[in-house]
């Protein structure tokens, strides 16, 4: 089961989206970096963020299917599958007012997330003036912003558990163990709780059926990839650095995801109903590992003036270390969630609705035990 979960979440979620296979389409640090840490770390917030929020999103969600938290050492396991939906407002950003070094037509401001149309640009262009020619700036580096992979949804995978303790107070929990998948490896464990609250009001307490409790679930998930380096070779530069070793180079991800939610329900023989509101936030941190060359213009005789090249001063060290925060369920606008789950003996079927700034669905099969 271990093995089987790993890999549909690697196959549905991760190598969709971050895999080294997809590295050139996703995450260009070939053609990124050469145009600066500041641009590149601009750039790859704007266009991950759509990806990071439905993970964030789905890791928020799948924590419960009944308001009804599990009597003295009562337990359930549940296999759920969480499908964020995209909106489409997270399809493109406006690349004006971010700052960008970047020169670019300004008619063409619009660009794709991840979440996008399947075509890349606009054209992002970098000079730099030379030294004793400052009428013809030297093209430091040119590219066309990533293309997106036409994403309307982001599936993920997961099992969780859950004890019942004493005073109506449920621990919940999840687990991945670290799974390596040729260079990448990625693992996820959370924790949460759940409390009775009608054991508490009196009259409602005496009310039959009718559930109420709060909630709380964090998730933790972590991903490292390596890739294929990036070399003065590839940028087209000239290689003047001291020997530094490029093979090093690798990606990490990590995403910590919370919710807090409100719980009532009604739990019939059969069938149970069941809602939520509440609110979920999550944070996603990116950094890059390891020597990056960045191009640069040094000073040459001749007529040309200039030539473009890497040097010892322009070869990075973990160059990008990015911080990529998503509230899809807050104050303003909270998440408002509804379900409902069929029981048949001890085994469960679930389905609920999300309604957020990034709507879920989720569905799951369990077991459940008192």
């Amino acid at each position: 089961m271990k093995n089987f979960l790993s890999r549909l979440t690697i196959i549905t979620g991760m190598v969709l989206l971050f895999s080294p296979s997809t590295n050139a389409q996703l995450l260009d640090l070939n053609s990124i970096l050469s145009g600066g840490t500041n641009d590149a770390g601009i750039i790859i917030q704007e266009y991950i963020r759509p990806a990071t929020t439905a993970l964030g999103t789905n890791l928020n969600s799948g924590w419960y299917n009944t308001a009804k938290t599990h009597d003295l050492l009562g337990f359930h396991i549940t296999f759920t599958t969480s499908v964020a939906l995209i909106p489409e407002s997270a399809k493109t950003y406006d690349l004006n007012g971010l700052g960008l070094n970047a020169l670019y037509n300004p008619s063409e401001n619009i660009a794709n997330t991840i979440a996008g149309e399947k075509m890349s640009g606009p054209t992002l262009s970098y000079e730099q003036n030379v030294p004793g020619n400052p009428t013809n700036p030297v093209v430091l580096a040119q590219h066309d912003h990533p293309a997106g992979l036409n994403l309307n949804f982001l599936p993920t995978p997961m099992i969780s558990a859950g004890i019942g303790l004493i005073k109506g107070i449920e621990i919940d929990g999840r687990y991945m163990p670290t799974f390596n998948f040729k260079e990448s490896s990625i693992g996820l464990w959370g924790i949460g709780i759940k409390h009775d609250l009608k054991q508490w009001i009196p009259v409602i307490n005496k009310v039959p059926v009718f559930q109420l409790a709060v909630q709380y679930g964090y998730t933790n998930l972590k991903w490292h990839t390596g890739f294929n380096p990036i070399t003065p070779a590839t940028l087209g530069a000239i290689d003047q650095t001291s020997g530094l070793n490029w093979d090093e180079q690798s990606l990490d991800f990590q995403t910590k995801a919370h919710t807090a939610n409100l719980l009532i329900g009604a739990n019939l023989p059969v069938v149970c109903f069941y809602g939520g509101v509440g609110v979920s936030i999550s944070k996603t941190t990116l950094a890059t590992n390891g020597w990056y060359p960045i191009p640069t213009v040094i000073t040459a005789p001749g007529p040309d003036f200039a030539e473009v090249a890497v040097t010892n001063a322009s070869a990075l060290e973990n160059p990008l270390d990015l911080e990529i925060k998503a509230k899809d369920g807050g104050i303003a606008k909270p998440r408002l969630n509804a379900g409902i789950r069929f029981k048949m003996a001890v085994i469960t079927i679930h389905f609920d609705y999300t309604y957020a700034n990034y709507s879920v669905a989720t569905a799951g099969l369990g077991i459940t035990f008192r």
